[in-house]
């Protein structure tokens, strides 16, 4: 499953190229030669006109010839920024990125930098950006973020490209986005919970309106639907991928009338605290209770039981992006504009045939 559909275009102003001394002149209402005098530091203009044009300068993200030289010639040896949402230190997700990420880095000559979004969020975009081409950057990975057109009008007025990786909501046709299989993963997990013979499948949703997380309640209606059971997949729960959150919806599951006899959790780290969950309750998995997980992280492997979850490439995701940003960074293009990884299923021991009545 791709995310064209739906997808929210660009706004019309985003430009598609660096800005110009034409777009600074029209924009400040001077001629052309004006611009060149105050970019160039030259004399014979008014200081109210080259504030004017300064000013101008700065909204627009232009970045001077000899900045640009600079940034080319530091393709010899890449650096990027990796810019991250505040994650939790308890998901092995991020790590598992930043070991795929960092190998192909160290492989292609290049380096990261990786900073938190919320340390750029009292900057404007425009300066942001000028400050990434001061420093030589060439080019952004955005990792689990919300797409901000600022962000990227900002990176495209000094020359950056940018790749976004799982993306919060629905990633941009013009904009280069990777990610996994969602929608397909989800499907698999939960035909293999209906062929154990389960039919009391529950899922446990991740982030509001995270489009990740929108692809895998789909994935996982669909093969309830397409076995003649319907659910609702807005009615699903959400919040964090955590384990506070898969410990309290799982909970009040298990303790209701008709419980589920198996729980699908979007996260690794969700499915813990499922497990943990059933553990408080006295509920045997996978004897009472089957459990699986998304993402095949190293919690899976370590739990106890070992987890059934779906194998996302998370790694390889992070291989890709380097790369893809590397390729875009030396003026290559791609056909596609978004990049999705295969998934597949993982059986372990958290997964049985439903107890009988």
């Amino acid at each position: 499953m791709t995310y064209g559909r739906g997808a929210t275009a660009l706004p019309a102003d985003l430009p598609d190229r660096r800005t110009t001394l034409a777009a600074i002149a029209e924009r400040a209402h001077v001629s052309i030669g004006t611009v060149s005098k105050v970019v160039n530091e030259r004399a014979g203009v008014g200081d109210e006109t080259r504030a004017r044009v300064r000013e101008v300068i700065a909204e627009l993200g232009y970045i001077t010839h000899a900045e640009r030289q600079l940034s080319a010639a530091q393709l010899a040896e890449p650096t990027f920024e990796l810019l991250v949402d505040p994650f939790d230190e308890r998901n092995p997700y991020m790590f598992s990125f930043l070991g795929g990420a960092t190998e192909a880095s160290g492989d292609l000559g290049a380096a990261l930098v990786t900073r938190r979004l919320d340390s750029i969020s009292r900057m404007r975009p425009n300066d942001w950006a000028r400050s990434l081409a001061a420093h030589h950057r060439a080019g952004v990975i955005e990792v689990t973020t919300r797409y901000s057109a600022g962000r990227e009008r900002a990176l495209r007025a000094v020359g950056l490209p940018m790749v976004l990786v799982d993306p919060i909501d629905f990633p941009r046709t013009t904009t280069m986005s990777i990610g996994a299989t969602n929608w397909a993963g989800a499907y698999e997990a939960t035909t293999h919970l209906l062929e154990l013979g389960h039919t009391r499948i529950a899922y446990i949703g991740g982030p509001a309106d995270a489009a990740c997380d929108i692809a895998r309640a789909s994935g996982w209606a669909a093969a309830m639907g397409s076995a003649g059971h319907r659910v609702d997949a807005d009615a699903v729960r959400r919040d964090s991928y955590s384990f506070e959150h898969g410990f309290a919806v799982a909970t009040d599951l298990l303790r209701s009338l008709g419980r589920p006899t198996a729980i699908f959790a979007g996260a690794d780290i969700t499915a813990m605290g499922v497990l943990e969950a059933a553990r408080r309750l006295g509920i045997s998995v996978p004897d009472e209770l089957s459990v699986v997980g998304f993402d095949d992280t190293v919690l899976a492997r370590s739990s106890s039981p070992n987890l059934t979850t779906v194998h996302q490439p998370i790694a390889d995701i992070g291989r890709t992006a380097v790369g893809a940003l590397l390729r875009l960074a030396r003026g290559e293009s791609f056909a596609t504009k978004r990049v999705e990884l295969a998934t597949h299923l993982v059986v372990r021991d958290s997964t049985a045939p439903p107890p009988r009545r």
